[in-house]
């Protein structure tokens, strides 16, 4: 156990843009950033997760230009060195493969737990117990590791795993094969999957050996392979930041899932025991929210404030001093930010990317 603990680092991904969450979340404020629950953001409430497990030392952050400064004033406790900057936004699997090659020039023989930052997690000890069960699970042989949990619902926006036998139980946390992985099913899918008892939801942590992942890449997508080891080299020898951008930004652009997880016969998923929530749309933001009387979700920032009649069991967001006034709705989404207003049935939280992709496509990013 303490051989796995000594090897043990975080990668915190603190990247993305919360695209479903539109005018709460923007480019300039992702929902990593966002405060949920708490008086802190989620990427502080992230490192707080991880710290009693894993030292700050061996925390490391990956994130792109535009939030380096936020991730320095959030989470002073790790050096600029080890806050890793992608030059370009390349998806997760490069993502994953830089920070591993940083982790990797520090310690060969280290455990990476792949951390995402925009997630809510209730239940902290048992999460911690998982993550260190996949590290257990990952330090013996070549085993790629997931963490999933018991879906509560069906719901299509998730990604799924069907278990297969069971692999290991370490610390009483059952530890399967996985027979495949799903992302995104339809509806009448996820209800069939949900209502078998055979599936998890993927809460999205990996955790595997550096050397076991590169191998790993190396087998199921050369392409990405070739610019990691190229990578590598440049750290090794260091040829300079010039090389590293270059062939950064001349990899494929491709998510773990689709490098690794769909690919992979060697994955173990942990089931874990918490409460575990995907922050993907405001149906999710509303369900996890302290409700008032007549079950609405409020969030008030920076001088926001709402009067609501006859308003029932919707997602109340003002911010900036606006005074929101909402009449007779049910099941709604209402966002009043300082310059855009989103206004949308609870029933319909994932089309909201589709206005973001709608003011892309019309160049009005000023909105973004």
């Amino acid at each position: 156990m303490d051989d796995v603990k000594s090897h043990l680092y975080a990668l915190i991904f603190c990247g993305g843009g919360g695209t479903r969450l539109w005018p709460f979340s923007k480019q300039q404020r992702p929902k990593q950033f966002l405060k949920v629950n708490s008086k802190k953001t989620l990427v502080r409430n992230t490192f707080e997760r991880l710290l009693p497990l894993i030292p700050a030392e061996r925390m490391f952050v990956v994130t792109t230009p535009g939030y380096a400064d936020e991730v320095a004033e959030e989470l002073p406790e790790i050096s600029k060195s080890r806050v890793i900057v992608e030059p370009a936004r390349k998806n997760t699997a490069m993502a994953a493969g830089l920070g591993a090659a940083y982790i990797q020039k520090k310690d060969p023989k280290a455990i990476i737990a792949n951390i995402w930052a925009d997630q809510l997690i209730e239940k902290k000890v048992s999460w911690r117990k998982s993550v260190f069960a996949a590290a257990k699970s990952a330090s013996s042989g070549e085993n790629l590791v997931t963490v999933g949990v018991a879906p509560t619902y069906p719901h299509a926006g998730l990604g799924y795993i069907k278990k297969d036998r069971v692999h290991d139980i370490i610390n009483s946390v059952n530890v399967f094969k996985i027979e495949r992985f799903t992302e995104k099913p339809k509806l009448p899918d996820a209800k069939r999957m949900f209502k078998s008892g055979s599936y998890l939801w993927h809460t999205g942590p990996f955790v595997w050996r550096v050397d076991a992942f590169m191998k790993a890449v190396k087998k199921h997508s050369p392409a990405t392979s070739k610019r990691l080891e190229a990578i590598s080299e440049a750290l090794e020898k260091n040829y300079g930041k010039g090389k590293i951008i270059n062939e950064y930004k001349s990899a494929p652009d491709a998510s773990i899932d689709v490098v690794l997880a769909e690919k992979a016969k060697n994955f173990l998923v942990v089931q874990g025991i918490f409460d575990w929530y995907d922050l993907g749309d405001f149906s999710v933001l509303w369900k996890v929210g302290k409700k008032d009387k007549n079950e609405n979700s409020v969030i008030l920032d920076n001088g926001g404030e709402w009067i609501g009649i006859d308003t029932t069991d919707s997602m109340i967001i003002s911010e900036d001093n606006r005074m929101l006034g909402v009449i007779g709705l049910t099941d709604m989404i209402v966002v009043a930010t300082e310059d855009a207003v989103l206004v949308a049935p609870k029933s319909q939280a994932q089309k909201v990317k589709q206005i973001v992709n709608k003011l892309k496509e019309e160049k009005k990013t000023i909105f973004l």
